[in-house]
């Protein structure tokens, strides 16, 4: 059977989130060393979640340092996206200086429509600079049209993640083994590389992609085609533009 080792998780959440952990960045930096991950990513959540940092935080993880306990820091954020025009949470000029960020929809910032606006939300929010990453796109509250939200994110350089909070069996998101199949399915017919992703509130779950790997084993999912399964090939990604 295939292995699917991971070497950065990018998508976690430290205490700025304002989702109830109260694990800092350096209490995350340390569990990511124990569980030997090289890379660790920081994604807030944007400014509209309710009890998130506000623009002033991201703004400061410039200046935060870049490794911890031999574990490389990237700083990215989580943005919502606010309509059905795509506009997210963050202004435009800040998210290029930021190393990455995901585009996700979440209530209450986003009032769920049709198939078709939004699945429109999401390829409009994917072309604002900066960004790289669709967050948890399995979201069955959110229904969209896969083949074309993943053909334009395809055009565009942006990456589907597969996320492991939507597959643990407390999952408050919907339909999200059925829909994660889905997202594998066409990646993998359409070569598009996907980000394996533990989406960490706090330290508990760093690196935890128990529930993605059976869904990976299933549909013989490419191992080249995991971006964070080769610390070069997400370098090379999140200097896309």
């Amino acid at each position: 059977m295939q292995t699917f080792p991971i070497l950065a998780d990018i998508h976690t959440h430290c205490i700025a989130s304002g989702h109830g952990t109260q694990d800092t960045i350096t209490d995350m930096a340390r569990a990511a060393a124990k569980c030997s991950l090289r890379v660790l990513g920081i994604s807030d959540h944007g400014p509209a979640t309710p009890g998130a940092a506000d623009s002033s935080y991201f703004r400061n993880l410039l200046l935060a340092e870049r490794k911890r306990f031999g574990v490389s820091l990237l700083y990215g954020a989580e943005l919502n996206i606010l309509n059905e025009k795509g506009d997210l949470d963050m202004e435009d000029k800040l998210i290029p200086l930021l190393d990455y960020a995901f585009v996700s929809i979440h209530p209450p910032t986003f009032r769920a429509g049709t198939v078709e606006s939004n699945t429109d939300a999401y390829i409009r929010a994917m072309k604002h600079p900066g960004v790289r990453f669709l967050g948890h796109p399995d979201d069955g509250r959110f229904p969209v049209d896969y083949e074309r939200l993943l053909s334009s994110a395809r055009e565009n350089h942006v990456y589907p993640e597969i996320n492991n909070a939507s597959l643990m069996p407390d999952a408050y998101r919907t339909e999200g083994r059925r829909n994660s199949m889905r997202i594998l399915t066409l990646c993998k017919k359409m070569r598009l590389p996907v980000l394996l992703s533990s989406d960490s509130h706090g330290k508990a779950h760093i690196g935890d992609i128990q529930y993605i790997l059976p869904l990976l084993a299933e549909c013989n999912f490419p191992p080249e085609l995991i971006i964070n399964g080769d610390l070069e090939r997400l370098s090379r990604i999140l200097k896309e533009s």
